[in-house]
């Protein structure tokens, strides 16, 4: 693959960059339909069951990237380089923000029981 690549503003190509990541929440989310699906239609473990609500965590952080990218798309239009914050508050899970804003991880929590969907 020797194209070569338009040039185009950072935010259009970030723009493109979230437009990629939407589909793939869409994608996400169909197979986490599957996943239900299978999951209701077989035996009931928790740990098939814990390890099924992945599914929904993809597709929660993708989310979570397509309105950073989004937000940083719009940074960039408004020339504000430093307002990472802004695109770190659109975020709606609160241990991506973290880690985008770059802040350090929180203590490990002690272990519980996992709570199902099916609970």
């Amino acid at each position: 693959m020797n194209a070569v690549a338009p040039v185009r503003p950072l935010a259009a190509s970030l723009d493109l960059v979230a437009e990629e990541i939407a589909e793939l929440v869409e994608l996400g989310d169909r197979v986490q339909c599957v996943i239900s699906r299978l999951a209701a239609a077989g035996p009931r473990d928790s740990v098939t069951l814990v390890d099924a609500q992945v599914s929904d965590l993809l597709s929660q952080r993708l989310a979570g990237l397509t309105a950073f990218v989004r937000a940083l798309a719009e940074a960039e239009r408004s020339a504000d380089y430093a307002e990472i914050e802004a695109a770190v508050r659109a975020l709606t899970l609160a241990e991506q923000a973290r880690r985008l804003a770059g802040s350090p991880p929180p203590r490990p929590a002690d272990p519980v029981d996992p709570v199902t969907f099916w609970d």
